[in-house]
């Protein structure tokens, strides 16, 4: 399975609220780190910001998503953080996006994904981008239970934005 491709898919709750978060460039910053590093690192992936928290898909070379993953793990960003999926996959759903961004507005995906994505941008490749992500969530092994996830407001926010 060397050549297959790794995929984490999980969902957190955001540390701050959507005004500090963005206000205060946390996002901006989280994306622009992300695109280097994933970029570098030959991992694709999407990250989904409801304003109360996070969905994302990490996906390349296990040896690559894994370092990256817990670094992750680490950050103070967002807590309470689940995992949907971790498995092998045969092929890459966000190959091109060193890290998609998909937030609470489209004004929003269109400022922060003009950050460092290369010759990818405007709304046929965004479209693309939300294709690809509602695919991911539901081919998801665990039958979408963020969409279920009252609890904590995330997948209530999630069902909004598609």
């Amino acid at each position: 399975m060397s050549e297959d491709i790794f995929r984490i898919i999980y969902k957190s709750a955001a540390a701050h609220p959507a005004d500090v978060m963005l206000g205060h460039g946390h996002i901006a910053n989280l994306l622009a780190t992300a695109r280097q590093r994933n970029r570098a690192a030959d991992v694709s992936g999407v990250l989904v910001y409801t304003g109360l928290g996070f969905f994302q898909v990490l996906e390349g070379p296990r040896s690559s998503v894994q370092p990256i993953f817990e670094s992750i793990l680490a950050d103070r960003r967002h807590h309470t953080l689940a995992v949907i999926e971790m498995d092998f996959t045969a092929e890459r759903r966000f190959d091109g996006w060193a890290m998609g961004f998909l937030g609470t507005t489209r004004e929003l995906d269109d400022r922060l994904n003009g950050i460092g994505l290369g010759p990818v941008g405007g709304p046929e490749t965004l479209d693309r981008l939300l294709r690809r992500t509602l695919l991911v969530l539901v081919d998801s092994p665990i039958s979408m239970p963020w969409l279920g996830a009252r609890e904590d407001g995330l997948g209530a926010a999630l069902a909004r934005r598609f």
